[in-house]
């Protein structure tokens, strides 16, 4: 057994070993001054950046600057393929096309006929149906006037809020 005056047994090489790594900790850059620190900074500027940029762009209100359609879309959602459900409307004369002041009233006049109530999309006269009672107006990034059924966020079908 070791003499309990002489201590720890090897004491001596384990202080080393801990001053020697006390010294190299001490000696360490701080991460953020590592490269992969300053890499990972610059990427979380840049997410931050560009969440900032969509949000903008995205929830921008914007005022119908085509008047000569609307979009009457069936429901709260976009097709597979990323277009708008529903139907364009706009209204022809022999003078040209005229403008549409009252997009909501319009997608009423839609609903009640029928449009969006007929499953068979080969129905010469489909029958009335009923119209929602709320509509959210949203803009296309066409300046067109999109007309939704409900109370949306314009955002979740990538539209823009409508500016009166």
């Amino acid at each position: 057994m070791t003499d309990p005056s002489e201590g720890m047994p090897h004491r001596r090489e384990v202080q080393d070993l801990l001053i020697e790594q006390m010294r190299r900790d001490l000696s360490r850059q701080p991460w953020w001054k590592t490269l992969t620190g300053r890499l990972s900074i610059a990427a979380g500027v840049l997410v931050v950046a560009g969440a900032g940029v969509a949000a903008v762009v995205l929830l921008e209100e914007r005022p119908v600057d085509d008047t000569s359609i609307v979009q009457c879309l069936e429901g709260p959602y976009r097709n597979p393929d990323g277009t708008l459900s529903g139907a364009a409307v706009s209204i022809a004369t022999p003078d040209g096309v005229v403008p549409i002041e009252d997009a909501e009233a319009v997608c009423i006049q839609m609903w009640e006929s029928g449009a969006f109530a007929e499953t068979d999309p080969l129905s010469a006269t489909p029958g009335p149906a009923v119209a929602p009672s709320e509509f959210t107006t949203c803009v296309t990034d066409n300046g067109e006037a999109a007309v939704v059924p409900g109370k949306i966020e314009c955002s979740t079908l990538r539209l823009h809020p409508y500016q009166s």
